[in-house]
């Protein structure tokens, strides 16, 4: 298992095309340049004060944030997840709308995402025998099997904004196999189906505050953590051109369109995305779910 091939650029030199042909790009020092790493990483020391204590979060503004499982069990480590979490979502939404304007101009329109993933993956010692009580935070606590993200409800156009807050090594970080890039990979819902070929795997290595780009249709996997090492990372998506979604998705989220957040018209940010066949697929799945709750729903008792 090597090295990934990354390609690094500046924000300005940035063009999203590459990144949908397949490149893996980093921009080394991204977070200083969109909304200064100090402030990422004082939200992060705030979430440890809330969560665990303020001796905790002294002891890891000393000594780094990739110490987090030496003061804190493994509930204390979601809590500090889910803190973190509601306090980056306002400077989260502004760096990916920085980030876009930023970039040369693209040829197509830019869809950005409410999504947010604060992946705080601690060392599997610290979480093991957890792994069923936290499967709600797979991708987020505990490490997920090789996937694209269209499998899931994002679009398939979409463009993986990976940001280190840690340092990201070899034995914590990510997995992607770049060969399967495009490839019709056989699978059931999220789950890839064995025995097909995906070509050899590569990991990434970061530093705090570098940004990974790669398309959200690349293969990848989160890497089980063997290292010494919590690792943090923040995700953020945008969509380049329209989304489009996979017609298998197991569900959908909205793109907004830029243009119109913060103006009079902000409740229409995501009717592009709502004008497609798979919303339409996704109140079909919604429909399902409610016919089936009612068809067994307990019968009411007779007076």
């Amino acid at each position: 298992m090597g090295l990934a091939p990354l390609h690094e650029s500046l924000i300005g030199e940035l063009h999203l095309r590459q990144v949908m042909e397949g490149r893996l790009v980093v921009v080394r020092g991204a977070l200083d340049q969109l909304t200064g790493r100090d402030t990422v990483r004082r939200a992060a020391l705030a979430s440890v004060t809330s969560a665990v204590s303020p001796q905790a979060a002294d002891r890891l503004a000393e000594q780094g944030l990739e110490h987090l499982h030496r003061v804190a069990g493994a509930e204390q480590i979601r809590a500090v997840r889910d803190e973190l979490d509601r306090r980056l979502r306002p400077t989260a939404q502004r760096l990916l709308l920085r980030f876009a304007q930023a970039l040369p101009p693209q040829g197509r329109r830019l869809y950005v995402s409410d999504h947010l993933g604060v992946r705080i993956m601690p060392p599997q010692a610290a979480v093991h025998g957890r792994e069923e009580e936290l499967s709600n935070y797979t991708g987020f606590l505990l490490p997920n099997q090789a996937h694209t993200d269209s499998w899931f409800n994002t679009a398939v156009n979409s463009v993986n904004l990976w940001m280190a807050l840690s340092r990201v090594r070899r034995d914590n970080g990510l997995t992607l196999w770049p060969q399967a890039y495009r490839r019709p990979l056989r699978h059931e819902g999220v789950r890839l189906l064995p025995d097909q070929p995906i070509g050899d795997p590569v990991e990434v290595e970061l530093e705090p505050g570098d940004l990974l780009l790669f398309a959200g249709d690349h293969l990848h996997a989160t890497r089980p953590n063997t290292g010494p090492q919590t690792r943090w990372a923040v995700t953020k998506r945008l969509c380049w051109g329209p989304p489009r979604y996979h017609r298998r998705a197991t569900g959908w989220v909205p793109y907004l369109d830029p243009r119109l957040l913060d103006t009079p018209l902000h409740a229409l940010a995501p009717l592009r995305s709502a004008l497609t066949l798979g919303r339409l697929r996704q109140l079909a799945r919604d429909t399902d779910r409610l016919l089936t709750r009612l068809r067994h729903r307990p019968a009411p008792a007779e007076p």
